[in-house]
């Protein structure tokens, strides 16, 4: 596109450099609207959600649940299963207000007022106030309040941060523009929406405000992307419709078959049918759910990985690729000195972030500070520098930069050789400073020392290299001749292909011109790449997950840190923006399958398409993001990743999960926390259906061997929401089992309730009931009971027969717990004595099996009936029963 053009945007606008008046600022509010970025609000939208998920499948088994307990009496049973309902829907509610809030939180990203022309006076306005045609005056540490065109620029330097993830400022500047640019962000006279001037000062006429920005096509995008599904919450769905449907349907016939074939009463066949329904539903599966993931959000939380979204903590353990941006997630988001240059001798300097303490080192070894060219070019570099830095506040704060943080960097490499730009200020006393010159890409600084004049450049270091005449080598200047120019060159190359940021360094001395300098050597500036990423990175790859970098920074560079961090080889693809527009959505679907890419100098609109064909390509996708430009990307991916500490506002909103220490560990460890997340919920969701098969034949026996019902719906619905809740989440506690990080990723046509679960359910249910009917028809017999014969519901010699049905599968559920904790090995090894959640849940087993059996109201809500020592002994081989049957499932391959 063309550069805007200050006199162009003035005339379309009706506007001057004096600004608009008052009146016609009122006008123009009233046309264009305030300037602001808000959500847009819908009537009864949280009413809709709430009934959304009160009517969602397994709520809606949830309250048939609670109606067939009103049915049969048990009102209170009833009211706890609707409450619990209800919290479980008002809390996934409340889950979904988050994105309205992100996007309310963009409007922190601008500032409460803004400095304006009106009526040709410079006057302070509330931000939303701001029109179209508006005259704005920023200066260092102002954020800018809408796009504008500069009129003046005076060594204004910007950080688009928020909007491209880049750390390094961007020069801004009125002249010497190109004649065509590919985006407003390239353009060098726009400053833009949201970003922070970081140096110097300028003035501009703004040409749109709010939803029209840069910024509000962000907030547009972010509105835009709907929130699907997690695989969790799909699985969930479609085994409530599943569960639903086989209950209604077997229920149903058995109500049928009771009724004609069996000439019961409509009352009794309708308790029956009540009674099949209940044993075929999974009503506590729900609520283990929710609490098995808010368990496991707790957990995390320890590990710094806070989860906002529960089902993200099993879409997790699903992810194929990661997404990430480079800067402040696989770096430190921090500019650090790493190496400096001067004829000959390329010094290595050590230290973290802005704190002044550090080394330089010269082959490997410490070096003195004798060397006085690389004295003169650290004192160059320091006076040629702009910003401040602040010291920790508070206990435990890092250093910060004010200012350019490029400038910060030399400033505190200046300071671990011994050079203070503070104590070089009293003898050298400062001119000017000539801002950066657009076509050569340096800027110089003159100050007077003892009646002379000096001159300290810095900048590209070929526009420096330009600029010289002659190289200051070992103390004595030289003639800067083909040869010491193509070695200067050569380094240039060197420490670009490392990634670095290099920065040359000249001075003059009696002069004010920016030609004939004496060259003094090259800085080479990183963004570090955090410690740990290397190691995760390479456990992430075992795993068979993919990482791509999708970046707003330089190719180069960008490409230089993934190679460092493992992340793709050296032959890896480096795909621009500008290429991405070129490109065809079957061939960048290709790319994404097949090849190694590096991604830089996306716009957000480029990144949520990457991310859409890596979906498109069957990929579960975490994407990492801590910038306003990635809240689009985050709200699409299956799993959005903000950075806690240097992630925005916005980024940690929108994101279903935020990494406290920013560390891109911290994302490995959840992704291995999920992938155990789902295989405990496999594992709990066996152990349920295990109970459910096993309350279904004692009601299949009543029909079809014409015996007492062996089983009551109050005991059923003891088992399911009382009794199997609290071992089914100890079963989601359990560590991940060794080599989880090894395997890959889960299909995404995996099931949770796929054929081995149903096999596994079905063949340790049966052998329950089996052995729990056997006891409870042995009661029977010893209280003179014989087929074909009826009970009375209320006698003794019925409900202690029942009890023994209700016992053996309690304790056949016992044995299955602790068969079901791990998918490898025998179930009693040494770690069992060791596994406290399995142990409490024993033990919580056994006490509420006792309460229900001899405490005398539960008798009467639960129509049991005290046990003898010779029945509990008749029933106590049960567990080890199931524990065999487990191990030789386990064994056969289910």
């Amino acid at each position: 596109m063309k550069p805007l053009l200050p006199e162009q945007v003035l005339a379309t606008l009706g506007s001057s450099p004096a600004g608009l008046s008052w009146e016609e600022a009122k006008r123009r509010l009233s046309q264009y609207g305030p300037n602001l970025l808000l959500a847009e609000r819908r009537r009864w939208r949280s009413l809709k959600r709430f009934l959304k998920h009160l009517t969602d499948p397994l709520s809606l088994l949830l309250i048939i649940a609670a109606i067939l307990s009103f049915i049969i009496g048990s009102s209170q049973l009833g009211f706890a299963i609707l409450a619990l309902t209800l919290l479980n829907s008002l809390l996934n509610t409340l889950q979904e207000w988050r994105a309205e809030k992100a996007l309310e939180k963009l409007k922190a990203w601008v500032p409460a007022y803004a400095k304006v022309l009106r009526d040709g006076e410079p006057a302070l306005v509330h931000v939303s106030e701001i029109v179209p045609g508006d005259v704005i005056l920023v200066e260092e540490g102002d954020r800018v309040p809408a796009d504008a065109v500069l009129l003046e620029a005076h060594d204004l330097w910007v950080s688009n941060i928020p909007l491209t993830g880049e750390a390094a400022p961007q020069p801004k500047y009125v002249d010497g523009l190109e004649e065509e640019y590919s985006s407003y962000l390239e353009m060098p006279n726009v400053i833009l929406a949201g970003t922070t001037v970081v140096r110097g000062s300028g003035k501009a006429v703004v040409f749109a405000t709010g939803p029209r920005t840069m910024f509000g096509d962000i907030v547009k995008l972010a509105e835009e992307v709907e929130e699907e599904e997690s695989p969790l919450e799909r699985e969930i769905a479609s085994l409530a419709r599943y569960t639903f449907a086989v209950a209604m349907v077997v229920g149903l016939a058995f109500f049928a078959a009771s009724l004609l074939l069996l000439h019961q009463p409509v009352y009794d066949s309708m308790l029956f049918m009540i009674g099949v329904m209940t044993s075929l539903v999974p009503e506590g599966l729900q609520i283990t759910v929710s609490m098995a993931l808010a368990l496991a959000v707790l957990d995390m939380a320890r590990r710094n990985v806070l989860v906002k979204r529960l089902s993200a903590v099993q879409t997790l353990g699903s992810v194929t690729v990661i997404g990430t941006d480079k800067t402040g997630t696989i770096t430190k988001g921090e500019m650090v000195v790493s190496r400096v240059w001067v004829y000959d001798r390329d010094y290595e300097v050590t230290g973290n972030g802005y704190e002044p303490v550090g080394e330089f080192l010269l082959n490997g070894s410490r070096a003195d500070r004798s060397d006085s060219a690389l004295q003169k070019l650290l004192e160059a570099a320091a006076l040629s520098s702009n910003s401040h830095l602040q010291p920790p506040q508070r206990e435990g704060e890092p250093w910060r930069v004010i200012g350019d943080p490029t400038d910060g960097a030399i400033i505190v490499a200046a300071l671990k050789y011994g050079v203070d730009r503070d104590m070089l200020l009293e003898e050298y006393k400062l001119k000017y400073r000539k801002p950066l010159d657009p076509v050569k890409k340096t800027m110089y600084s003159v100050y007077e020392k003892g009646g002379a004049t000096y001159l300290f450049l810095k900048g590209a270091p070929r526009g420096v290299l330009n600029s010289s005449t002659h190289i200051l080598v070992d103390g004595g200047v030289r003639p800067l001749d083909g040869p010491l120019k193509a070695r200067v060159e050569e380094k240039i190359r060197e420490y670009g292909e490392a990634g670095l940021r290099v920065i040359g360094v000249a001075f003059g001395s009696n002069t004010e011109e920016d030609s004939n300098l004496v060259f003094l050597g090259l800085i080479g500036i990183a963004d570090p790449l955090r410690p740990e990423v290397p190691e995760f990175v390479a456990k992430a790859k075992r795993g068979g997950i993919k990482i791509v970098i999708l970046t707003g920074d330089y190719g180069p560079t960008a490409m230089s840190i993934a190679v460092k961090a493992g992340i793709v080889g050296e032959n890896a693809r480096v795909i621009r923006g500008v290429d991405l527009e070129s490109m065809s959505e079957e061939e960048l679907a290709r790319i994404l399958r097949e090849e190694e890419v590096v991604f830089s100098r996306l716009t957000p609109e480029q990144k949520l398409r990457v991310l859409r064909v890596l979906k498109k390509n069957g990929e579960v996708v975490a994407m990492i993001g801590d910038g306003v430009n990635d809240a689009p990307s985050l709200k699409e991916a299956d799993v959005g990743v903000a950075m806690g500490v240097t992630g925005t506002d916005v980024a940690r909103e929108v994101a279903d999960v935020i990494l406290l220490d920013d560390s891109f560990a911290s994302i490995v460890k959840g992704i291995e926390a999920g992938r155990a997340i789902f295989d405990n919920i496999k594992k709990f969701v066996t152990y349920v259906f295990a109970h459910n098969w096993a309350e279904l034949l004692p009601f299949l026996a009543f029909i079809t061997a014409r015996i007492p019902l062996p089983l009551t719906v109050t005991q059923v619905l003891a088992i399911d929401l009382g009794i199997d809740v609290l071992p089914s989440v100890a079963l989601s506690r359990e560590p991940p089992e060794e080599g989880v990080m090894e395997e890959p990723p889960r299909s995404k046509t995996e099931r949770l309730f796929d054929k081995r679960v149903l096999l596994r359910s079905l063949a340790v249910g049966l052998v329950a009931a089996t052995l729990a009917l056997q006891g409870c028809l042995q009661a029977w017999r010893q209280g003179g009971w014989s087929p074909r014969l009826s009970l009375d519901p209320e006698s003794p010699v019925y409900l202690k027969g029942v009890t023994m049905t209700f016992a053996g599968i309690v304790l056949a559920q016992m044995g299955n717990l602790v068969a079901s904790r791990k998918r490898k090995g025998f179930p009693l090894e040494p770690g069992l004595l060791k596994d406290r959640w399995i142990l409490l849940s024993l033990l919580a087993q056994l006490l509420v099996l006792v309460a229900i059996v001899y405490a005398p109201p539960l008798q009467l809500v639960f129509q049991t009936y005290p046990l003898g020592l010779q029945d509990w002994l008749n029933l106590a081989y049960i567990p080890a029963a199931v524990i065999a049957v487990n191990y030789a499932l386990r064994k056969a391959g289910l």
